[in-house]
Formats: C-alpha cells, structure tokens, sequence
C-alpha cells in the first residue's frame, strides 16, 4: 500500500537527513568536502566465457570483455559501472484450427494463443506493461544475427521429425519515466506442424545507466549474436534424445491399440521434446523460472523506482519509493523512509505515538 503523498512528504520531513558530521560549520563552510565520485573502469578485453547447464557441464561460450560476469546469480550478464542483463521467462503458447487439439489443449491446461506477429506480440505484452509504469517504446529493430544464432544451435538439436520454423529476434529501446533508457530483446520461435503452431519466446533487459548504455547494448547484441556451441555437450544431448525416443516408442506399441490414443501420444512426445529444446536454449544464462520471475520483479521495480519490503507484522509484501536505507511500517501499511541507523519513529513525538515496525528490504 503506497502513502499519501501528502503523508509521504510529512513523514520524511520527521526524519533526521544528516547526522553531526555533516552539519555546515559555524562560518557557513562544509564540515567535510564531498566523496570523490567512483572512477568506473571500462569494459576490457573481449574474451570467450563458458556456459554451463544446471549440472555444470559445458553448453559454449559466449564473448564478453573480461571484466564482465555470465551467470552471477541475479542477472544474467553483469558489468562494470552497475550494468545488468536480466533474463524474462520464457513463455509458450500453440494454436490450431483442429477440434481433437483444441479439445487436447484444454485437458492439458496449455495457452492456445493464434501467433500473428512479433509487432503483434511486443504491442500486446510488453507495451502495456511498459505504458502503466510510465515508459515509453523509442524505436526497435530487428537482428538478423541473433536469430541466425538461435536457429543454428536449434540445427543442432535432434528432432521428431522434420518441421517449418521460424526464429525471429527483435530490439525494442524504452525510455522510462525519468527518461533513462533500457533495452529489451525479444527471442521468438514458432513451429509450424500442419495442424497446429507451437511458438514461444523469452526475452534479455538491459539495465545500465545512461552514460553506459551505448557501450552496454553493443556488448550484448555482439555477445547474442556470436554465442558458440560445445559440439560435445550437443552431441550428448542428441544421443539421450534419441534413446529416450526409442524407449518411448517401444512402451508405446506395447499399450496403443488405437488411432486416437496413438495420436495423443505423438503430440505429448512432441511438445515433451519441443519443450526440452526451447528450454535449453532459455537456459543459457539464466537461473530457474523462480529466479527468472525474481529478476523480473527486480527489473520491474527499478522501471518503477521502487523497493520491495516486508512487514514483519503480517508478513504481506509492500511496494516503497526507493531513496531510504531502512523503512519503518504501521498496521495500516504507511511508512516512514529513514537514512540514520539509529532513527526510531517509535520516539519520534511527531508521529503521535504509533506502533512502528522495522521491515525487511527483499533483494
């Protein structure tokens, strides 16, 4: 529950800003000269990093300067100067025209959603989140290159059987309500199999400040664009696929002894295997879909300038502007932002004796 603005206001101005050592002198003079501002090293050299799957075995490399983290736990890619590559989750839909699938899908609990376009796609899921919170769509732009990659480790990868598909990679530039710039890429993938299209996509933000930004994206679009494959890893994979096939197949002829059953089962070995496909290749640079979703959040509040606290009373989460070390909540889901570590609302007469509790700042 946000605050008042009003409220707001009145709350912060009960709140000590400084603490003795940073009061003006008596001659009106500072009492201590400014911090010097960071010096942010630049990117460095341009080096393969390796990617590694949940069983840290060797999926590729990918290129990145050297003083830039793959895989740091929160972001997908990070660099110097506060930079972050967070990773979307990947989402799947399929659609067809035939009743037995439509039927299918309903049991199966799957989207059936019609693929137009990717305009189509960025105009109904990405715009509207992005107008609520105040952002505005700059420009955007395909990359051939990117979908190049996508499709060549997708050639890679043992299939059922021969399939249509289409690997599409879109850059959308935003600006937020300050007017900071981020990025968005769009990795979208659909299959056509005659009487049905399975399509999906995923998506890398760019989150950098504005004097980075540039320098950022042009590290990211080249890293996308150029990731290598361990042919190892890939041929290990297949030989498991086709194994896994074989067995299925075998158990399958032992128990089909019907048209419509015999169907049922293509279509589930299908999506089993297009699934495990589009999986792999979301899961290149990023954590589970648990920390998929935090990212998310994370990526979210910073459009929004905001944090996320807890309260220990209820345990109920709480969206709060960002700007304070530590924020102090009542019953009613008002709160008081502080800086001073040793301030409590608690004995601050101006709050009219309320019940404050300290809350806990979620990462």
């Amino acid at each position: 529950m946000k605050t008042h603005p009003i409220l707001l206001m009145a709350l912060i101005t009960t709140t000590p800003a400084c603490d003795e050592k940073e009061k003006p002198k008596a001659d009106g003079s500072a009492a201590a000269s400014a911090p010097a501002v960071p010096q942010v090293a630049p990117n460095g050299k341009l080096i393969a990093h390796k990617m590694f799957d949940d069983k840290f075995q060797e999926m590729g490399n990918m290129p990145l300067p050297d003083n830039w983290v793959l895989n740091n736990g929160k972001a997908a890619m990070s660099g110097p100067g506060n930079v972050n590559v967070y990773m979307l989750p990947l989402k799947t839909f399929m659609y067809s025209n035939d009743p037995m699938m439509q039927e299918w899908s309903r049991r199966s609990g799957n989207k059936m959603r019609f693929f137009n376009s990717i305009d189509a796609v960025i105009q109904e899921d990405l715009a509207p989140v992005a107008q609520r919170d105040g952002a505005k769509l700059v420009k955007q732009y395909d990359v051939p290159q990117i979908a190049a990659a996508n499709k060549g480790f997708s050639d890679l990868l043992y299939k059922v059987g021969p399939m249509r598909q289409l690997f599409l990679a879109r850059v959308t530039e935003w600006t937020d309500k300050k007017g900071n710039p981020y990025m968005i890429v769009m990795h979208l993938n659909a299959t056509d199999m005659g009487n049905m299209v399975n399509w999906n996509y995923y998506c890398h933000a760019l989150d950098a400040p504005p004097e980075r930004y540039e320098e950022s994206k042009k590290v990211v679009l080249n890293a996308l664009s150029n990731t290598r494959y361990n042919p190892e890893y890939v041929q290990a994979y297949n030989q498991n696929e086709m194994a896994r096939e074989r067995s299925s197949w075998a158990a399958h002829n032992q128990r089909m002894q019907a048209n419509k059953s015999a169907f049922e089962a293509q279509q589930r070995a299908f999506h089993e295997k297009n699934d495990a496909i589009n999986t792999l290749i979301a899961s290149n640079h990023a954590d589970r879909d648990a920390a998929s979703d935090r990212n998310h959040h994370r990526f979210l509040n910073y459009i929004k300038d905001e944090e996320t606290v807890r309260s220990p009373t209820d345990g109920k989460r709480h969206q709060v502007q960002t700007g304070a070390k530590q924020y102090w909540m009542n019953g009613n889901g008002q709160y008081v932002p502080a800086n001073d570590p040793n301030y409590d609302p608690n004995r601050d007469p101006a709050l009219n004796g309320q019940q404050w509790h300290k809350t806990t700042i979620e990462e």
